[in-house]
């Protein structure tokens, strides 16, 4: 159990450090244009512009990001050779994504507080019932969101676990991200990624436990998989 926390505490503590990555910089880049996009604006915009359709991309580069020293970067034949658990570096990194995901979050909104003094947006109660417009906060916002973010971090992982590459899981991500974008929610329907694309007889609460559900039994595949050690350690023998 201490060598468990151990590693888990190290872990965290390397994958804090993250500035000097490519992608790092891709990511920042991008929220800053999503901030001056905010600053910019004349009058408030529609807010799932920011916490769904802007949002789900980040949520796709933070897994690259923090898998691609790994995965990545070949690593992973290497890693495989040494006494540390491989499903407890992929169930971290997923958490950590999810952080940094809710942090991103939280910066966005604070702006966007700052510019127009409210966030005003569709809201669905976890009861049930149909949505409403209404004034919201940063929590309740992240909490309707977070679903969604779940299962795109989910189909990051198993997609880079399968092919063993992080394209793998990049291509997989933003395909379920655009497609669902590009058709307005049409191709899932009921199970849409966006709450501003639920139909109109959808369940919220059935829609958002279903992406729970959908993203845990995904995490499960891939936190299996990546433990399978001879995946990665046959492939450097080949």
């Amino acid at each position: 159990m201490k060598t468990a926390i151990e590693q888990l505490r190290r872990g965290y503590s390397f994958d804090l450090r993250l500035q000097k990555q490519p992608v790092a910089a891709l990511v920042l880049f991008v929220f800053i244009l999503y901030l001056i996009s905010i600053l910019l604006g004349d009058k408030p915009r529609t807010v799932y512009y920011f916490s769904e359709m802007g949002m789900y991309p980040l949520v796709i580069m933070l897994m690259l990001l923090l898998f691609q020293r790994e995965i990545g970067g070949g690593s992973m034949e290497m890693i495989a050779t040494y006494p540390v658990s491989l499903r407890l570096i992929a169930v971290r990194k997923w958490v950590l994504a999810l952080l940094y995901a809710s942090l991103l979050n939280v910066g966005w909104m604070a702006v966007y507080l700052l510019k127009f003094g409210r966030i005003s947006t569709f809201m669905y109660p976890w009861g049930g019932g149909e949505g409403a417009k209404r004034v919201t906060g940063i929590f309740p916002l992240i909490l309707q969101t977070m679903p969604a973010f779940m299962l795109l971090a989910s189909i990051t992982l198993i997609g880079m676990v399968i092919f063993r590459k992080t394209y793998g899981g990049l291509a997989l991500g933003f395909a379920v991200w655009m497609v669902d974008t590009i058709s307005g929610g049409s191709w899932l329907s009921g199970w849409t990624l966006y709450t501003a694309f639920l139909p109109e007889k959808a369940s919220f609460p059935l829609n958002r436990v279903a992406l729970m559900l959908a993203a845990a039994a995904l995490l499960a595949a891939a936190v299996w998989l990546i433990g399978k050690r001879e995946r990665w350690i046959i492939e450097e023998e080949e």
